[in-house]
């Protein structure tokens, strides 16, 4: 009897230690952490001001592999949301969401999470400082009278503060895989065209502004006069579609898009593949009878999105075909033609930290005449197709 009765003061005096400990231990906790990147403090920010690529950089899936996420409201900013669901008992389910963005400045995320604590806090914040950017992320959490919570808040260095490392340095390292193009200049938008017919001529040229426009006028003359030949309207203005950019000569494509006829018929496509095959068999035979080797037979044609036009009577180096349709990102652009490529590579930057995936080739749409209008005066409106 006695023995039980030590045991049971022990038990009392273990727990009014307990009691006055946590009494006395902060009732809420701070955890801080920077990290430093080389990239326009506008890219890192768009890559956190939303959550299209929040799973590459938040270190949930490390912990599990198999966490569902799941997003609500605006795409971007204050009032976006996101939810993320695991079957591990140690993560469970959550969300983060945005409820304070000042534009490439801070971030304030509201966290719910099993961990405990109420009124999680993240404020992420950018400073410019040189030639780098400095991102620190302030983790704040309250215990209130929860004396569990605030012994919990003992470790909260090496639970949550080991994820928001994890988080920053993912970051700076996703960041590192992205073309490095400061679009702060540039308005973006996110559109969605429609397939067009076209005429299109395949160009190859210098690496210069002079011969690449020679050779864009000498297309759309060629372009133009198979046009009229054939009785076709244009529908748009001439495009300027990149194959190559490649070290000493630029491939293009130069395309005018045409309305379709009221009278038009179409070519079939088993009639356009048995054609091609005929052609492809008369060229082996030939080469056989001379000796030579047999000629590979033709690729498929991509299928379009519009059936071809039948009929048409083209010059050599002149094709038809069909545009790109679907979703794009766009810019506006007055000036030099020479800021062209730095375009494409803004709009792949910004794809890049909204969490599109660039596709297809990049264009541009000529809004003045190239003959008539000055370089410097020039108008574009470039497009990129994204996933």
């Amino acid at each position: 009897m006695y023995r039980l009765f030590e045991l049971l003061i022990s038990i009392l005096i273990v727990l009014v230690l307990f009691v006055v400990v946590g009494l006395f231990l902060p009732s809420d906790r701070v955890f801080q952490h920077t990290v430093e990147t080389n990239y326009p403090v506008r890219m890192a920010y768009d890559l956190m001001n939303g959550f299209r690529r929040f799973p590459e950089w938040y270190p949930l899936r490390a912990h599990d592999p198999d966490v569902q996420f799941s997003v609500a409201g605006p795409e971007r900013g204050e009032g976006a949301k996101l939810y993320y669901t695991s079957l591990r008992e140690e993560i469970g389910s959550g969300s983060f969401e945005i409820v304070h963005s000042v534009d490439n400045e801070l971030i304030e995320y509201a966290i719910e999470s099993p961990a405990m604590g109420v009124n999680k806090r993240a404020v992420v914040e950018f400073e410019p400082k040189g030639k780098t950017v400095q991102i620190t992320w302030t983790y704040t959490v309250d215990y209130g009278w929860d004396l569990l919570g605030r012994y919990a808040g003992l470790y909260v260095n090496r639970t949550v503060g080991d994820d928001v490392k994890a988080a920053l340095g993912n970051v700076v390292a996703l960041l590192a895989t992205m073309p490095r193009f400061d679009y702060s200049n540039i308005e973006v938008a996110r559109e969605e065209i429609a397939p067009q017919h076209i005429l299109f001529a395949s160009r190859k040229a210098k690496r210069n502004i002079t011969a690449v426009e020679d050779a864009m006028v000498k297309a759309i003359a060629e372009l133009r006069g198979a046009l009229k030949a054939n009785r076709l309207e244009e529908a748009g203005p001439v495009r300027l579609i990149t194959t190559n950019f490649g070290g000493e000569f630029y491939e293009f494509d130069v395309a005018i898009p045409f309305k379709e006829p009221a009278n038009a018929t179409f070519i079939d496509p088993a009639e356009e593949a048995a054609r091609r095959a005929a052609e492809h068999a008369e060229a082996v035979a030939r080469a056989e009878a001379a000796g030579e080797p047999a000629p590979q037979p033709p690729a498929e044609p991509e299928p379009t999105a519009l059936p071809l036009l039948a009929g048409l009577k083209l010059p050599q180096g002149i094709q038809q075909g069909v545009s790109y349709g679907g979703k794009v990102l766009t810019t506006h652009y007055e000036g030099h033609p020479a800021a062209l490529p730095l375009l494409r590579d803004q709009l792949r930057a910004y794809a890049a930290t909204h969490g599109y995936e660039v596709q297809d080739r990049a264009f541009e749409e000529y809004l003045t005449d190239i003959e008539s209008t000055s370089a410097e005066e020039a108008k574009f409106k470039v497009y990129w197709p994204i996933r």
